[in-house]
């Protein structure tokens, strides 16, 4: 249910990129756009994303295969659990992936992690029966998988070449099945090899690696936050999910409780440690290796090359961070044991309940555009809170238009094809004569984020929305604000004409009035 929920919230950023792939082409397009510079990411999750908008282009359908990818990742941290780590702390993995934050989130975006972690926990299912008994379909399955998981996300390659090289190394008796495999899931990714060439070319991943360098702050923000928190830590400059808002002080009390009661069980059966150990060594062993292996890979590639650390490319190996950190808090005395999972939970649901709420919704463009809408009186819309790669941003969205002209603020006015670094921003003064003559007499909403835009005192006119205003003609005054909650609030502000036209077109611009 919590999954639907978030499921149901409006597009959101990248995700933008998606409804404009799968709304404006048919398969073969999506494909021809995705190995275009357009995207840096494999199809996959596109094709699927397009299967989902043929039943219709509401949210809930694009987002549908990270739904199901998210739902089904559910049990197959348990099926992989009862395999590694035993029945209890497979339990309480699943646990804790039904709750966290982060695998709610990706499970109602449409983009491709939600899809891809199910795809190589999948992989990883497959691999550990076809070891247990040999038989030829797991071993199709476990391919099939990786190659699917391939198709949908880059990151994914650190899961999979972390299991494959334990496989190798662990399990000699399945080398030549897992060599054949392997080299056949390869070769399914053959076609792919131009697609992925221009990825690594593209300047995207620099452009994103200059804005985000790797150092210490940000590691410890992207991995806090893809551990316990909410994805996003800040956004435009707005905080937006600090581990003491979410899963907040509470629920981060539980959970170190949790850990602590674990550990204190750990201490407490040390004496059995080597024995079990001895006897699960080279499952708990791959657990630790494919919980550890994205963040490592990931960190080492950044310090050698461009910036890829960040919490979602961390997606991969969320899950077996579960199982592992299930199987060091179930191991002692079993009072202990269920204490320490007790805790645990109630501390990821503090975070999942507040998934619920409207503090973390995603931006509300549909009530904006229902609040312009029901005002009923002509004019025209300025949007200044547009978070898109482009072209298309949330008032271009199917159900999400005001019924007023849009003009854009924030970012390029193209809505054929996706920004590039040569696109112009709009000039806010052109803007501001733009809507004047566009309301032709009637109201100009302004939308913008909540926080960073003022609407009275001293304006600072770096900011776009705020040189809109100040640019303003002084017969325009703010008749009404209202604002509209997320994790990145919105406002409308209407700006309605109340004075003499004449006389402001005389006097110029508003100098901060508003």
């Amino acid at each position: 249910m919590i999954r639907w929920i978030v499921a149901g919230q409006d597009y959101f950023a990248d995700e933008l990129a998606t409804y404009w792939v799968v709304s404006t082409h048919n398969l073969s397009g999506v494909v021809d756009t995705v190995s275009s510079t357009a995207e840096i990411t494999p199809p996959l999750g596109f094709m699927l994303a397009w299967l989902g908008s043929k039943i219709s282009l509401d949210p809930e359908a694009v987002r549908l295969p990270a739904l199901i990818g998210g739902v089904a990742s559910i049990p197959l941290v348990y099926a992989i659990g009862l395999r590694t780590v035993g029945r209890g702390a497979a339990l309480l993995a699943a646990s804790l992936t039904a709750l966290s934050p982060f695998m709610i989130y990706y499970s109602g975006e449409a983009r491709g992690y939600g899809v891809m972690m199910a795809l190589v926990l999948a992989s990883t299912l497959m691999l550990l029966l076809a070891i247990d008994d040999g038989r030829k379909r797991w071993w199709v399955g476990y391919g099939v998988f990786v190659a699917l998981a391939a198709y949908t996300h880059y990151t994914s390659i650190f899961v999979l070449g972390a299991q494959f090289a334990w496989a190798l190394w662990t399990q000699p008796a399945a080398r030549k099945p897992l060599l054949i495999a392997t080299v056949v899931a390869a070769l399914a990714y053959v076609p792919w090899l131009s697609g992925l060439k221009g990825d690594l070319d593209s300047p995207t991943t620099d452009i994103l690696s200059a804005l985000s360098p790797f150092n210490a702050t940000t590691v410890k923000s992207y991995t806090t936050h893809w551990l316990l928190g909410f994805p996003y830590a800040n956004i435009a400059g707005v905080t937006v999910g600090s581990l003491k808002q979410m899963p907040g002080v509470p629920g981060l009390g539980l959970i170190a409780a949790g850990i602590l009661t674990g550990l204190a069980g750990l201490w407490s059966a040390r004496a059995r440690l080597r024995p079990w150990f001895a006897a699960n060594h080279n499952r708990i062993v791959l657990v630790v290796l494919l919980a550890l292996a994205t963040p490592v890979a990931e960190a080492l590639a950044s310090l050698l090359s461009t910036n890829i650390y960040g919490t979602r490319n961390l997606a991969a190996s969320w899950p077996f961070v579960a199982l592992a950190g299930a199987a060091l808090v179930t191991v002692g005395p079993r009072k202990l044991r269920i204490a320490a999972a007790a805790l645990l939970v109630a501390g990821f649901a503090f975070g999942a309940v507040k998934m619920t709420t409207t503090a973390y919704e995603r931006p509300n463009y549909t009530e904006v555009a229902q609040f312009i809408s029901d005002r009923d009186a002509g004019g025209v819309v300025v949007d200044a809170a547009a978070l898109t790669p482009g072209p298309l941003a949330n008032f271009d969205v199917e159900g999400s238009n005001p019924g007023e002209p849009v003009l854009r603020l924030d970012i390029p006015a193209e809505k054929t094809e996706p920004f590039d670094i040569y696109d112009k921003l709009p000039v806010p003064a052109d803007v501001a004569a733009d809507a004047v003559a566009e309301a032709d007499g009637g109201p100009i909403t302004l939308v913008s984020p909540a926080d960073p835009t003022r609407t009275s005192g001293p304006l600072d006119e770096s900011v776009p929305a705020t040189a809109f205003i100040a640019a303003l003609p002084p017969s325009y005054e703010l008749a009404e604000r209202k604002v509209f909650p997320g994790f990145l609030s919105l406002q409308a502000l209407v700006f309605e004409q109340t004075g003499d036209p004449a006389g402001a077109a005389e006097a110029g611009g508003n100098g901060g009035n508003g």
